[in-house]
């Protein structure tokens, strides 16, 4: 089974530190966590994670790694099974693909990366829900790099669609493109 500790400091090695960049909709970034991400979390859970005041640029700047990892756990880890996949090195990139492109979308290219090893659609539709019969499907492949392989495939082409579909993230791309073939 999966663990959380070792998936975080995977995350924590692509997201590093504050970064400010005014072409990012997120705003000011520490550690992969945006203004716009804290903003949108109701401000009892964040009261949880040691935020008592309205999220602005100092919150974001002053994060603390424990506040980064509890926010983390709870508003990813706790929302889909990551611990009941049993290859670690695949828990780690979905759980960074999640964190960066959300829950639904990482698992979409998950179950789009299985049709590829599979070398056919099967019987499991892409519809971003690491359920039972997902988990059955990865945790069934044998052959780990040709999944890890295809999945980051995946992941590269939404960035590229993402890029195209919307002219100002097209700036973050070989960025995106870099994380997705790491």
């Amino acid at each position: 089974m999966a663990s959380f500790d070792i998936a975080v400091e995977f995350v924590l090695l692509n997201e590093k530190g504050v970064e400010i960049n005014e072409a990012d909709p997120g705003g000011i970034t520490n550690r992969g966590i945006s203004l716009r991400f804290l903003k949108a979390i109701d401000s009892d859970k964040l009261k949880l994670f040691g935020i008592f005041d309205k999220p602005n640029d100092e919150t974001i700047k002053t994060l603390d790694i424990i506040q980064t990892k509890n926010i983390y756990y709870d508003q990813f880890w706790v929302h889909a099974p990551f611990e009941k996949l049993h290859s670690q090195e695949l828990c780690n990139y979905l759980f960074d693909s999640a964190v960066n492109m959300g829950i639904a979308p990482a698992v979409k290219a998950l179950q789009r990366a299985c049709w590829s090893v599979f070398g056919c659609r099967s019987n499991h539709a892409d519809d971003g829900i690491l359920g039972e019969n997902t988990l059955y499907l990865v945790n069934s492949i044998r052959d780990m790099p040709a999944l890890l392989c295809a999945l980051r495939s995946e992941r590269a082409g939404d960035y590229r669609l993402i890029a195209a579909l919307n002219p100002t993230e097209k700036q973050f791309l070989n960025g995106w493109l870099n994380r997705a073939y790491d």
